[in-house]
């Protein structure tokens, strides 16, 4: 929930409070204030898909308290402090980004099924 309102208050900063309006900015630095605010919606969206997948083993659930903790705060960060140094600023950003890759990587392999034992060997018994 926190990523989803970071996202809405980065849009209503470029668009009413950002003064010159992010629009008349330099092209290069229009576009990483633009990126940064989709990486908070990223941020947002792996957020609701890690809290509709649920946690259920303790690899899903250190992978989902980083998405749901730090990764919106750093891309917030980011959104604020990266513009100024143009696109060759990625300080906050790229560790994000890394970390939620490491993330969603960690949850697919928590959350994949683990074979039966007991009906692995009930096939071994019958054959």
């Amino acid at each position: 929930m926190t990523a989803l309102l970071l996202f809405l208050l980065s849009g209503a900063y470029m668009r009413w409070v950002r003064q010159p309006a992010v629009i008349a900015e330099v092209p290069e630095i229009r576009a990483v204030y633009r990126s940064r605010h989709l990486l908070l919606l990223l941020t947002a969206v792996a957020n609701l898909a890690f809290a509709a997948g649920g946690a259920r083993r303790s690899l899903c659930t250190s992978a989902a308290s980083w998405v749901l903790g730090t990764a919106p705060l750093l891309f917030a960060v980011a959104f604020w402090t990266e513009p100024e140094l143009g696109v060759a600023g990625r300080t906050f950003s790229t560790p994000a980004l890394y970390a939620l890759f490491a993330a969603a990587v960690a949850m697919a392999i928590g959350a994949r099924p683990r074979p039966n034992s007991t009906s692995a060997d009930a096939v071994s018994a019958s054959k």
